[in-house]
């Protein structure tokens, strides 16, 4: 039955392309070809309807005007277009759509309790604990490489811990990680030398800060020991004392005055820590040095004077552990 409706609606819009071509008037002849074009392609869409998937046959009167207006406008081409297009997307192969994930099974409820003794904690506690009590050196060596999560202070005291362990490989693998964070260290510190030898540079403020950073950061770490701590904490005292003769910054003030503690000056370090103060340092960063400066000078009453201040600050973890010891 499609068959015959199609060879019928060629036929008409044959006759019609033919009336275009015979003797009768322009106007006549237009008017002949577009009622045959308008019947052929009214058959053509009766043909396409029951072609189309079901979700657009859903309103068939829409989709009758679509496709009849569809081949009207496009005389021969439009008509060609929706046949191939209908008829082939049902004559070739579906194309099968990889999938990108894959269906797995519900994992069981576990039958026995985890072995908590199998699981390594990352903090410093945990680490240095299983530094010290475990007895497998398997456990102890994956304590030590998850110490490279840590912060460096926090990671360097677990390696020290390390170099106590009866197992070479440990030891030496401890070892060997903390040269390489001094090696680290030293290297930045060389290469900023250089760059702060040209008093002329830009930024040579900034430089000079980041260097005595490096040198104190060496020190504080306890990567070296010493005469070679001795020159590094000096050398970070002479670069901060030039920064603040030329500029009064608070943070500068302060590491000096770190330093100069460490150095075991507690007048020095008073005079930076008070100078601090005076750029503008927030007075519970200073409060816990002032402590510290009192414990050393014997002034218990002043220790708890200065660790009472911080407790209007919000104190950190450590100050807040001082504070329940001395107040």
């Amino acid at each position: 039955m499609s068959g015959w409706i199609v060879s019928l609606g060629l036929a008409i819009e044959a006759g019609g392309l033919a009336a275009l071509f015979t003797d009768l008037p322009s106007l006549l002849a237009l008017s002949a070809y577009l009622t045959a074009h308008a019947l052929a392609t009214l058959l053509f869409t009766v043909v396409c309807l029951p072609l189309l998937p079901a979700s657009y046959r859903r309103n068939l009167v829409l989709a009758g005007v679509f496709l009849f207006t569809l081949q009207f406008a496009m005389p021969v081409i439009g008509s060609i277009g929706v046949f191939a297009g209908i008829l082939l997307p049902l004559r070739l192969p579906r194309s099968e759509h990889h999938i990108p994930w894959q269906e797995t099974a519900i994992p069981d409820l576990p039958y026995r309790p985890v072995d908590m003794d199998e699981q390594l904690g990352f903090s410093d506690g945990g680490l240095r604990e299983v530094l010290r009590e475990a007895s497998s050196s398997d456990k102890r060596l994956k304590a030590l490489l998850a110490s490279r999560q840590l912060a460096d202070q926090e990671a360097v005291d677990i390696l020290k811990e390390a170099l106590k362990d009866p197992t070479d490989d440990i030891r030496l693998l401890a070892y060997s990680m903390l040269e390489q964070k001094e090696k680290q260290l030293a290297t930045r510190a060389q290469k900023l030398k250089k760059l702060i030898d040209d008093p002329d540079h830009p930024d040579w403020h900034r430089l000079t800060r980041r260097l005595a950073h490096t040198w104190w950061e060496i020190a504080y770490l306890g990567l070296a020991q010493g005469g070679l701590k001795q020159y590094y904490l000096e050398n970070a005292r002479n670069l901060l004392a030039d920064l603040t003769a030329a500029k009064s910054f608070h943070n500068d003030w302060r590491l000096l005055g770190r330093i100069e503690l460490a150095l075991g000056h507690t007048e020095a370090a008073n005079n930076a820590f008070q100078a601090a103060l005076a750029s503008g340092a927030p007075p519970e960063l200073i409060y816990p040095y002032q402590a510290e400066m009192a414990f050393l000078a014997r002034d218990f009453q002043k220790v708890r004077f200065h660790l009472a201040n911080c407790s209007r600050f919000g104190p950190s973890a450590p100050v807040k552990e001082l504070m329940e010891g001395w107040l």
